[in-house]
């Protein structure tokens, strides 16, 4: 699909750009009253290479906490979790439905509707039950693995995060200001495995969680299971430390501008070429594109993708790559191959996307553009068919780092960090200082 000027238009309507004053005012506000504010927070992030999604727990609530999973997501206006499965917390306070910041959300999503949750609650004026309330600010959450809506309501709490003091190791714990989130039912989690609790948004939201802490955050999802290390998510800005490599590895950032649109919490870029070792596909106009996290394979809509199987075909059947086409293939891939002996990752053709308009690359090597089938003894070509954008998926972000820059509306990555012979899984250490006077409240890190 073209993309088009008249798709996303920059400029907002009064009621929008009055909207987006009362939400930075808001967000503003949360901020300010949190006292010794850290320079930057960082929370692992776990990989299930099952299901292709993307975890990180956050321990919520005073006297009693408790760490909640949170499959991590890149589109969803706020964050949500099941509120009613033992959430008990003496921090916790519902969000009434006639409060200024309810009308804050009914004027970005109005499916407001002033009804308790009655399946969990015996009647109205369970104030202290989560979820409960004499008159909530009802939302309906949307869950992006299922494709389903559930009925919810706005409430919020206190969080803990670990800051970082050098974007290597893990600093002090930190108690957030209240945080706003949706509280849902136990049914909102069809398509979840069982350790989820929560869908934790990052998107572009006044209501996600980077925008309520801070206007920058970075990804670093890992393309290994947990048992190898974690990956990372930073709130708050860099620098950012991947061992081995020795520098900041924001230094090797492409920026590029965000595609604004008014009606979506997306993250939109524009693709201006896509080139196959060197080849640049026959492209009419630039291409639309997303980032996601809940998508597992990068997705092209036909017409692109048909193109680019065929270059990618002829590249990889080209110099004598010790790479043979397969005669069966593994779903939901359409093309795989055999591998001969000696074959290396570096083998396989680079894909280029130009993106923004000054000419930046996203480089895809053959660690996020091939899958191994181990048990097919193949890999296939990480790449699908569908919709009408293109969507980065999670599988093309596994060891690249990711930053959004909320305030400034850009998109930094650095390509493969495989490239420079780090990753995106590691163990981290906790500051020697912290650990020496603070050694008893390591929480879910490894202590010194």
């Amino acid at each position: 699909m073209a993309f088009s000027k008249s798709m996303l238009n920059n400029k907002m309507d009064r009621v929008h750009l009055l909207l987006l004053l009362l939400l930075l005012l808001f967000v503003s506000a949360a901020v300010a009253t949190w006292p010794n504010k850290p320079h930057a927070l960082i929370q692992t992030v776990i990989k299930d290479p099952i299901i292709n999604l993307y975890f990180t727990s956050i321990d919520i609530g005073t006297n009693i906490t408790v760490s909640v999973s949170f499959v991590i997501d890149l589109s969803q206006p706020y964050t949500w979790l099941d509120c009613f499965s033992g959430y008990s917390y003496s921090s916790y306070t519902p969000i009434d439905f006639d409060s200024p910041k309810c009308n804050l959300h009914k004027l970005t999503r109005p499916l407001n509707v002033p009804t308790p949750d009655w399946w969990v609650c015996s009647g109205a004026g369970e104030k202290v039950k989560p979820g409960c309330s004499d008159h909530p600010c009802g939302i309906k959450p949307y869950n992006p693995v299922d494709n389903t809506s559930r009925a919810g309501s706005l409430s919020e709490d206190v969080m803990f995060f670990y800051s970082t003091p050098d974007g290597l190791s893990f600093g002090s714990r930190f108690q957030s200001p209240p945080v706003t989130f949706a509280c849902v039912g136990r049914r909102g989690f069809e398509g979840f495995p069982s350790e989820a609790q929560g869908l934790l948004s990052l998107s572009r939201n006044a209501l996600s969680l980077p925008s309520q802490l801070s206007s920058k955050f970075a990804l670093c999802l890992p393309s290994k299971t947990e048992d190898s290390g974690f990956g990372d998510l930073f709130i708050g800005g860099g620098p950012y430390f991947l061992p081995p490599y020795h520098d900041d590895a924001s230094r090797l950032f492409t920026t590029v501008s965000l595609i604004t649109d008014k009606a979506s919490d997306e993250y939109f870029f524009e693709v201006k070429s896509i080139e196959i070792d060197g080849k640049a596909l026959p492209l009419e106009n630039s291409i639309l594109s997303k980032l996601s996290t809940v998508t597992p394979f990068t997705v092209l809509y036909r017409s692109i993708y048909e193109r680019f199987v065929k270059e990618f075909k002829a590249k990889a059947k080209a110099k004598a790559r010790k790479m043979v086409e397969a005669e069966t293939v593994v779903a939901p891939f359409e093309v795989c191959y055999r591998v001969k002996k000696g074959f290396k990752m570096e083998d396989v053709p680079v894909i280029d996307l130009t993106v923004g308009s000054g000419g930046g690359r996203w480089r895809i090597y053959g660690w996020n553009s091939m899958v191994v089938v181990k048990e097919k003894g193949a890999m296939c070509l990480a790449f699908v068919e569908g919709g009408e954008m293109m969507v980065i998926g999670g599988y093309q972000m596994e060891d690249n780092l990711v930053e959004i820059d909320l305030q400034l509306s850009k998109l930094s990555f650095t390509s493969s960090l495989r490239r420079h012979n780090t990753s995106c899984s590691r163990f981290r250490p906790v500051a020697t200082d912290w650990c020496l006077k603070d050694n008893n409240s390591c929480g879910s890190v490894i202590c010194c």
